[in-house]
């Protein structure tokens, strides 16, 4: 670390890892080593970070399987822009400990510790990237709980709902098709509806984006999509908000955010019949705003895919767990201010 270079490692839960610049770093970073609270087989790392013009970031991460460290995998190169072509994930990365799936590290062996490292380029006015956050994420054995009524397993978050405003990603401003167009947008406009809400909580208008900006501005070249889950929260860092990427154990740990005012975005799939009340039949990944729950603990939610005026929709409970925790393991992103989200993870 350079002089006067603060960084705190905060262990939000079993899963999550944090690392803060106080000040923000214009250096390089290679973190500790850090021990997982227990064996994990895939990880994904995220990152809040200021790309001045032309420069970026390229973030690395490795872990220790049986006693020895892999290599250093590719989570990602970041830039604000497309310009110079330095906003993009890496593949083919596959060997004999595991596999990067875009924004995935996939394991063949369960690890016990990770690293990860975050290197610097400057732009051509020589400017250097300012990195706020890194976050690490690993898989943990869902908690297996007996069924309970209702009424015994309900928490002060249901009941609660955040006004999120309601956007569509079938939109018309997408002549390009960028990444397919509108259809696949899901994940910029769910991030969009998010950074849209905190725009109007707090009355910063600078950080209401339009969707068709949200897609361009997390547009993947190598995935061809806009769905690469850092970069998504690495663009709502570049507008001034904070945030990263985390793989929850249960629907009931959305509980502490939403009750914080804090809405997240969700990844699932969804086969055929797995979802009542959905605009789609089936979907391979999706994402969508959870912006609360209902009186029995139902999950209210903006789903993008649905046309304006449909978009706020109820999902059962037990259905939307199933879908989420089945298809991503339950992924969300986490998005706020920077003060707001600075309580989390202080003793």
């Amino acid at each position: 670390m350079g002089v006067g270079d603060l960084n705190l490692a905060i262990v939000l839960s079993a899963a999550l890892t944090i690392i803060r610049f106080a000040s923000g770093r214009t250096a390089d970073f290679t973190s500790d080593v850090h021990a997982a609270a227990q064996p994990f087989t895939s990880a994904v790392a995220s990152w809040n970070v200021r790309t001045p013009a032309g420069s970026w970031i390229q973030t690395r991460l490795r872990v220790r399987i049986a006693q020895g460290f892999t290599q250093w995998y590719d989570m990602g190169y970041w830039s604000r822009t497309t310009d110079g072509h330095h906003r993009h994930s890496v593949k083919p990365q596959d060997d004999a400990d595991g596999s990067v799936d875009t924004d995935t590290l996939n394991l063949r062996s369960p690890a016990d510790a990770w690293q990860v490292q975050v290197l610097v380029h400057a732009g051509d006015g020589g400017e250097l990237p300012v990195l706020s956050l890194v976050a690490i994420t690993t898989n943990e054995s869902k908690i297996e709980t007996q069924a309970l009524s209702p009424e015994s397993r309900a928490s002060p978050a249901w009941g609660r709902e955040l006004a999120v405003p309601e956007r569509t990603q079938r939109v018309d401003e997408s002549p390009d098709a960028l990444a397919g167009g509108g259809d696949s947008w899901c994940s910029p406009t769910s991030v969009s509806m998010v950074m849209a809400y905190w725009a109007a909580t707090l009355h910063h208008p600078q950080w209401d984006v339009a969707v068709p900006k949200a897609a361009r501005d997390t547009y993947d070249p190598v995935y061809d999509g806009c769905g690469n889950w850092p970069f998504n929260v690495a663009f709502a860092s570049e507008h001034g908000l904070a945030g990263w990427v985390e793989r929850l154990p249960t629907l009931a740990a959305m509980d502490r955010y939403l009750l914080a005012g804090i809405p997240l975005v969700a990844s699932i799939r969804v086969k055929p019949g797995e979802l009542a009340g959905s605009p789609y039949p089936k979907t391979d990944g999706h994402l969508l705003v959870v912006r609360g729950f209902t009186s029995t603990g139902d999950v209210i939610t903006n789903d993008p895919y649905a046309l304006p005026g449909h978009i706020r929709i109820i999902y059962q409970r037990e259905q939307f767990d199933h879908v989420w925790m089945g298809g991503s393991g339950g992924i969300v992103y986490v998005i706020a201010p920077p003060a707001l989200l600075n309580r989390f993870g202080r003793r």
